[in-house]
C-alpha cells in the first residue's frame, strides 16, 4: 500500500468471510461503500430473481434494498438515504426494477483497474518492452480493439480483454485521464464529460503519438510530468486528442508543451548552477576573511 497521497490496495472478496467482518453492529458509511465495491459484479452475468432473468453487468448489483439493509445492519430507510447521497455525489446510479433495485458503481474500473499517475514511468516502460516484440502486430491489433471498444467508457473497460500492447496504451491514456479528471475535481469543476470519456477517443491518440508521430516514450513522460505541475497547461489540455491538435502557430500542442517543458527544465538547471556557484563563492570568501588568505 502506498502513502495517503495516492495508491491502492487489493482487497479480496474472500476477506468478507473473516471474523473481523462479522461484528454485530451497524456499518459506517465508509464500510458500507467498501462493501458495495466488494459485492458488485466483477464480470457481467445474468441472475434469476423471482422467476425473471435480469442482466447484471460489471460494476452492478441487483440486490434488494432489504438485502443491503441486512448487509449494513441498517434500516431500509437508512439504505435509501445513503444511496440517494451517493447518487447525488455521482458515485452510483440507482434504477428501480420491478422486483429489485439495480445499483451501478460509477467509474467502477477506476476503483478496480486504476493505474496511478505516479506509475506513468512504469506504464511507459512496459509499452517500450512490448513494442520491441509486437511492432508489426500493433497497428492491426489496436484497430480491432478500438473498434471493439468504440462505445466503451474508458474507466469501465476491462483491460483483460485487450492484447498486451493495447493494455499499455490504455494504461497510459488512463493515467492522463486521471490526471485531468483529478485536477477538475480539485478546482471544483464538473467531471461529467470526463466520466463519459470513451475508450477510442483517449487511447487512439496515444497510439498515434507513438506510432505515427514518432514520439518517444521519454517524451510522453516529459509532457505528462510537466502537465502534472503546470496549472495553466493542465487547463488547456482536457484530452489526449488535444495533444495532437495544432495551436495557432501550426504546431501540435504536444510539441509545444514538450518544448516549454524542456526550456523550463534547462532554466531551472541554469538557476541551480548559478546559486551553487554563488554559494561556493560566499563560503570561499568567508574562509578568506577568517584565515586572512
Amino acid at each position: 500500500m502506498e502513502g495517503k497521497e495516492g495508491g491502492f490496495i487489493k482487497l479480496y472478496r474472500k476477506s468478507t468471510e473473516h471474523w473481523l467482518y462479522n461484528e454485530n453492529r451497524s456499518h459506517t458509511k465508509r464500510e458500507a461503500w467498501e462493501d458495495m465495491l466488494l459485492m458488485c459484479n466483477h464480470t457481467g452475468k445474468k441472475q434469476l430473481i423471482n422467476g425473471e432473468l435480469i442482466e447484471c453487468n460489471r460494476g452492478q448489483s441487483i440486490m434488494s434494498l432489504k438485502s443491503w439493509a441486512n448487509t449494513f445492519n441498517w434500516s431500509i430507510q437508512q439504505v435509501r438515504t445513503f444511496f440517494s447521497l451517493l447518487e447525488k455525489d455521482g458515485m452510483i446510479n440507482k434504477e428501480g426494477l420491478a422486483k429489485t433495485t439495480r445499483i451501478t458503481i460509477c467509474n467502477y474500473g477506476y476503483y478496480q483497474d486504476k493505474p496511478q499517475a505516479d506509475n506513468m514511468t512504469s506504464n511507459i516502460q512496459t509499452t517500450h518492452t512490448q513494442q520491441a516484440n509486437n511492432k508489426q502486430l500493433t497497428t492491426n491489433k489496436n484497430d480491432k480493439e478500438c473498434s471493439k471498444n468504440e462505445k466503451n467508457i474508458l474507466s469501465q473497460v476491462d483491460k483483460s480483454t485487450l492484447d498486451p500492447t493495447s493494455q499499455s496504451y490504455f494504461e497510459i491514456a488512463l493515467s492522463f485521464w486521471q490526471l485531468i479528471r483529478n485536477h477538475l475535481r480539485d478546482i471544483k469543476m464538473s467531471t461529467s464529460i470526463m466520466d463519459e470519456a470513451e475508450y477510442d477517443t483517449w487511447v487512439d491518440p496515444i497510439r498515434l503519438l507513438i506510432e505515427n508521430d514518432n514520439h518517444t516514450l521519454e517524451e510522453l513522460r516529459e509532457v505528462f510530468k510537466f502537465l502534472r505541475n503546470d496549472e495553466f497547461w493542465i487547463m488547456q489540455i482536457r484530452s489526449t486528442a488535444k495533444l495532437r491538435k495544432k495551436d495557432k502557430n501550426g504546431q501540435k500542442y504536444f510539441n509545444t508543451i514538450l518544448t516549454i517543458a524542456r526550456n523550463e527544465k534547462n532554466r531551472k538547471h541554469r538557476q541551480d548552477g548559478f546559486h551553487s556557484s554563488k554559494s561556493e563563492e560566499a563560503i570561499n570568501g568567508a574562509i578568506r576573511d577568517i584565515t586572512g588568505h
